[in-house]
């Protein structure tokens, strides 16, 4: 219980540096409920407020954490874009990949998330709490490109963006906005007679893009022109029909086009791991009692931390060659968040602080990445 309450200690000062505007009991809550995230597994506070080591009782330190995710003095945007910049300050000089994670959250929200492709996971970046089975205030594109200024606000210099848009959400208008940002773009478009895209071919025709793949095993890539009803917007356009899929896939990209599209879409199909993580195989966010939107909202905020976190102390597992030690030897059934969190658990077991996810470096605070 002493290394536990270091830890928080450690944890709480981290914050306190971090986030120097920010008053100093919102930001001990937020330490609270990130690392009670960590142990407890569950957005459950009861289950939360047991694991922590407060001299208090269970019932107070309930309300406390209560009271944080309810009060809107806590500015969840500023509050993240530090620690965003703090997460993604080693990646500079790097090509990034993002992608957008639509959660629903029972029948009353859903959860708009923008995130980076690391490995096999999506890590959130930015995200926004849209309704759930009523019309939306705004069109989609514009969350999207709300999102993506604040990501564009975190980056490093000299990275290389490139924007992963799945068929629900390919537009011309999220085009216009990755432009705007100076990011590049890949989408895929639907093959259906009535929603499918036409493009035009160099020597004029146009066609349905999926008509350039007549039967399984072909491809085609090449330049087109795309989106006839907005003006022909300059496209690469990249058809693939593998061997065991249904249906072609339609890839369009300002980027030449050939495998190099495929490899990155097929990246995108990764981001199921994060709605996991969050859901039934992760934390269970849809059993938090925290229906109330502007609460939601501020849950993801330590969720998000914890799970930053987790995946990091889970690849350091993976490095060092334990796995063994925290996972199945049949096969792999521990995710990478979750062996971050058990192998946290077990170094406190025994003692030991894990080591934290910041660091100031060369007058900035960074993320440690590797070890």
């Amino acid at each position: 219980m002493q290394t536990r309450l270091h830890l928080l200690q450690d944890w709480t000062h981290h914050f306190q540096a971090l986030l120097p505007g920010l008053r100093v009991t919102r930001v001990r809550g937020l330490a609270l409920l990130s690392l009670g995230l960590i142990w407890a597994g569950t957005p459950q506070l009861g289950h939360i407020a047991a694991t922590l080591p407060l001299p208090v009782q269970q019932l107070s330190t309930v309300r406390r954490l209560r009271r944080w995710l309810a009060t809107r003095a806590v500015p969840v945007v500023a509050t993240w874009q530090p620690l965003a910049r703090a997460f993604l300050a080693h990646r500079g000089q790097r090509e990034l990949l993002l992608v957008v994670d639509p959660t629903p959250e029972r029948d009353d929200a859903t959860l708009l998330v923008l995130g980076l492709v690391v490995h096999r996971r999506v890590l959130p970046l930015a995200w926004h709490i849209v309704p759930g089975q009523t019309a939306w205030a705004h069109p989609t594109t514009a969350y999207l490109a709300r999102l993506g200024q604040r990501v564009a606000a975190v980056l490093p210099p000299g990275v290389t963006v490139t924007r992963v848009v799945d068929r629900g959400l390919a537009s011309a208008a999220v085009i216009d906005w990755c432009q705007r940002l100076g990011w590049h773009w890949l989408m895929r478009r639907n093959v259906d007679a009535r929603q499918g895209v036409h493009v035009r071919l160099p020597d004029g025709t146009v066609c349905p893009a999926w008509a350039c793949v007549p039967g399984p095993g072909r491809r085609w890539a090449g330049p087109v022109a795309a989106f006839q009803t907005q003006g022909w917007y300059a496209a690469e356009l990249t058809s693939i029909w593998p061997v065991r899929s249904r249906e072609p896939w339609v890839l369009l990209s300002d980027r030449p086009a050939g495998p190099a599209r495929v490899r990155e879409y097929r990246r995108r199909q990764q981001v199921e791991a994060v709605s996991q993580d969050g859901t039934t195989r992760g934390w269970n966010l849809e059993a938090s009692t925290r229906t109330a939107r502007n609460r939601l909202n501020r849950l993801p905020l330590a969720l998000f931390l914890a799970l930053w976190w987790s995946h990091l102390r889970g690849q350091q597992v993976v490095r060092r060659g334990e796995r063994r030690r925290f996972d199945r030897t049949d096969r792999r059934d521990g995710r990478l968040v979750r062996l971050g969190r058990r192998w946290m658990t077990w170094l406190l077991d025994h003692q030991r602080l894990p080591p934290l996810p910041f660091r100031y470096h060369h007058q900035q605070w960074t993320c440690r990445w590797r070890y």
